[in-house]
């Protein structure tokens, strides 16, 4: 038997085997799926409005829902699933104004502390290092609360404070990266600690050279390769920081391919936490506008490393990560079908295609007096006359919105 249901209704088990659409018009490579991950979710949703499950084709896990939707009227079961569709979108927009408020003044407080540890560490005074662990544990909350929020603050970044924002990015980007590979809060800390100060030796190379704006001679890059070797001796002297949050801090240039640094060690002897650091270090760096090179964007971040697999990174942790920001990266900036640009606020993972979007710029190409934020999941951008959908992401000089800015703004969202 073949029930016909909103695409809201769908779930894992169900077997998908007809469309209201043409089967080419999708990425599937054959007529008939059974729905097995949220992306198979978000593809049925970017293309159709309703679709066939054949019951005797699903998981019996499903059936007696698909025996309770198909008694009722189709009438019924669409309205049913559009209030929930409904519901749901309304909830995910409130819950990330909800999770950024709260995560605003944790953010403020981990760029005050690393500002004053970058001080200390210049000027010879103690460390206070358990603030760190403290911060590390707030940002973990958060982000086990709802990551959005905070890798939307992650991109509050400003040229001049490029090693202060990093080293907060840093540990914001691998803590969201190891919820979702599902590691537990004590890995999640000891990993976000490391992360968190996994720049502080860069305090002990000298200005002229952490700050040029020309490419560094080989010399001065044999410098600037000391950081991570004299963060991790400030740190031991400490005698306070666990053996796996060192680990990060001295390794995290080290590459598989043995060409890092400071100990060349390939393949496993670098240990998982600290790959997880690595890739997100990188991600951070090359998306951040610096003293010697514009960032790119999240998306041509994501498709350089994925080049660098074999030199680099493990291509498992890289496809994951991919897989954890999403089609349409937090910080994107992208155009609507109608011509709305504007920049991507948070990913559902029930819905990647259509994310949550804050409208920057009018159809008309002008600039909204407050932005608007939509969520892009909605029934009514999903369906109708009034269907949004991303046409495509930008270059960061495709545009002109100020994303510091735009995050800065409080009342904006």
């Amino acid at each position: 038997m073949k029930v016909k249901l909103d695409v809201a209704s769908l779930k894992e088990g169900m077997f998908v085997s007809d469309l209201d659409c043409d089967w080419a018009q999708t990425s599937f490579l054959l007529e008939g799926v059974l729905i097995s991950d949220d992306e198979e979710l978000a593809e049925l949703n970017r293309c159709c409005a309703h679709v066939y499950v054949d019951t005797e084709r699903s998981h019996d896990s499903v059936l007696s829902e698909l025996e309770s939707l198909a008694s009722r009227p189709p009438s019924a079961v669409a309205t049913a699933a559009k209030q929930q569709a409904e519901q749901e979108a309304e909830r995910e927009e409130q819950d990330f104004q909800e999770t950024l408020q709260e995560a605003r003044p944790v953010h403020s407080r981990a760029k005050s502390y690393i500002e004053t540890l970058m001080d200390d560490v210049r000027l010879g005074n103690s460390l206070d290092t358990a603030t760190a662990r403290d911060l590390v544990t707030e940002i973990t909350e958060s982000i086990t609360h709802s990551p959005n929020a905070m890798v939307w603050l992650s991109h509050l970044k400003h040229r001049d404070e490029y090693t202060v924002t990093h080293c907060m990015n840093t540990c914001i980007l691998a803590v969201t990266f190891g919820r979702y590979l599902g590691m537990n809060k004590e890995e999640l800390e000891l990993m976000g600690l490391g992360a968190l100060l996994h720049d502080i030796g860069k305090m002990r190379v000298p200005l002229e050279i952490l700050n040029k704006p020309g490419r560094l001679t080989p010399e001065e890059f044999e410098i600037i390769k000391t950081h991570a070797s004299k963060g991790h001796e400030l740190l031991v002297s400490r005698g306070d920081i666990p053996r796996e949050s060192l680990d990060v801090v001295l390794h995290h240039h080290e590459r598989i391919s043995g060409k890092g640094y400071p100990h060349g060690l390939m393949g496993e002897r670098v240990n998982r936490m600290t790959k997880i650091v690595s890739i997100v270090d990188v991600y951070d760096a090359i998306t951040s506008d610096r003293c010697y090179h514009d960032g790119i964007a999240p998306y041509a971040a994501l498709k350089n490393m994925y080049e660098w697999i074999s030199e680099d990174f493990e291509q498992d942790l890289v496809e994951q990560f991919i897989k954890c920001l999403g089609i349409y990266p937090v910080g994107s900036m992208v155009q609507l079908n109608l011509g709305q640009i504007g920049v991507v606020v948070s990913a559902s993972e029930k819905s990647r295609l259509r994310p949550i979007v804050l409208l920057v710029i009018n159809s008309k190409g002008e600039r909204y007096v407050k932005p608007k934020l939509i969520n892009l999941a909605h029934p009514r951008w999903r369906d109708g006359k009034q269907k949004l959908e991303i046409r495509k992401i930008l270059h960061n000089d495709e545009c002109d919105i100020d994303l510091p800015s735009v995050i800065q703004d409080e009342s904006l969202i």
